[in-house]
């Protein structure tokens, strides 16, 4: 059997497992805690462009565009420059949508 400093390997991996994860957990709770507080940011604007509907939705730019082409996003309206945005409601009931579509497939 193998021994690290009188301690075997097997216990010696699993009490470093533990406290890594002792010390992972308080760093995830923060970064959820952050990535809310982004996440409320951005519904706070009255525009959301497809690079934030992406962030929202957790899926990347290309994505977005597909849902778009396939009907999964409401049709966006255009800004002056004809960039198309979406209205922050829109995309809470479409996140709603896929967390459901995720919790429950058909």
């Amino acid at each position: 059997m193998d021994k690290i400093i009188g301690i075997e390997l097997n216990s010696f991996e699993e009490a470093l497992r533990n406290i890594v994860r002792r010390e992972m957990k308080p760093m995830r709770e923060e970064l959820k805690e952050a990535l809310k507080s982004r996440q409320e940011l951005i519904l706070q604007d009255k525009r959301l462009y497809t690079n934030q509907v992406a962030e929202m939705l957790g899926v990347t730019r290309h994505t977005v565009l597909n849902y778009r082409k396939n009907g999964e996003l409401p049709q966006p309206k255009k800004d002056l420059s004809g960039h198309p945005y979406w209205a922050p409601d829109e995309i809470e009931v479409v996140l709603l949508r896929l967390k459901t579509k995720t919790k429950f497939p058909v």
